[in-house]
């Protein structure tokens, strides 16, 4: 009896632990579309760089890889334009990447949480971004 009630135990936790396994999956496939708020703060001192409360509007744009981010920052109150990106969107990694002239921002998108940094050219990261998606 006792074996037989450890293998019925067995059998219910199976299920559990496979959603569980699998999750990490289920986040790789999460969209970066939407609004993002959070901050994004200088690495390098001194510089012209400012730690910034930011908006990024993210859409996708014809091909699946896609992506246009607004990016904005708050002033006095106020959303204040920053500029917009066309970004890359790798779906199996959730790893979203913008380059510009001044250099790359490599974001990841996990769950509600969109995270980054801005990379110079000679590679020096020189912001961190830390946002969550506002509903």
């Amino acid at each position: 009896m006792r074996l037989l009630l450890a293998g019925i135990a067995v059998i219910a936790v199976l299920p559990f632990r496979a959603s569980a396994q699998s999750s990490p999956q289920a986040s790789a496939a999460v969209s970066p579309v939407g609004v993002w708020r959070g901050t994004s703060v200088c690495l390098v001192h001194p510089s012209p760089c400012n730690d910034e409360t930011v908006v990024y509007r993210i859409t996708q744009i014809k091909a699946a890889d896609s992506l246009s981010l607004d990016a904005r920052k708050i002033v006095r109150g106020e959303e204040e334009e920053m500029g917009v990106l066309a970004c890359h969107f790798a779906r199996p990694t959730s790893q979203i990447t913008c380059a510009m002239r001044q250099g790359v921002w490599h974001f990841r998108v996990a769950n509600d949480s969109l995270t980054g940094e801005l990379r110079l050219p000679d590679n020096t990261r020189y912001r961190d971004v830390r946002t969550r998606r506002v509903p």
